[in-house]
């Protein structure tokens, strides 16, 4: 009888550790980035433009992002989602889906916070979540042309 409870608690617990769910694994993530505007016709799949940037920080690589929408609103401001990738220098992949608010400034300047909501990735990025938040300016921003310069600090979650 001994045997039999022995393993049957044996095959319990094997059947319930394959159903526990996986913890993530969260970290800070913490640097800046700048981002440079595209001249209009070099990303031709990209109609309301892209972006390409060096990174330093936690995500020290490069950059990139195409915006997937701009509504203007009544006082100069914008809201602007995107998709973005950031590509470490160990080559892992970390990809997010972006939500700002840029707040005219002047002609060609913003001030501009952004959510990037975390989608996954490759590499030791794959099934990443998470949120990072940047803040940030946009420099001489128009059609094919500007910069943008931002801070971000998050966190991130691999499983």
């Amino acid at each position: 009888m001994t045997r039999h409870l022995t393993i049957g608690s044996a095959c319990l617990a094997a059947a319930l550790s394959g159903t526990a769910p996986v913890e993530a694994a969260c970290v800070p993530v913490s640097g800046k980035f700048t981002e440079h505007i595209l001249p209009a016709g070099s990303a031709p799949n990209d109609p309301a433009g892209r972006v390409i940037g060096n990174v330093d920080g936690t995500l020290k690589g490069a950059t990139t992002a195409f915006i997937t929408s701009i509504a203007p609103e009544l006082n100069g401001n914008l809201r602007v989602t995107t998709n973005n990738v950031f590509v470490t220098d160990e080559g892992n992949q970390l990809f997010t889906r972006g939500d700002a608010h840029w707040e005219f400034i002047a002609n060609g300047f913003y001030q501009v916070e952004l959510t990037l909501q975390i989608v996954g990735g490759a590499g030791k990025y794959a099934g990443a979540s998470g949120t990072i938040k940047t803040l940030g300016v946009g420099d001489k921003v128009k059609p094919g042309s500007g910069m943008f310069i931002q801070e971000y600090r998050g966190r991130l979650c691999t499983p």
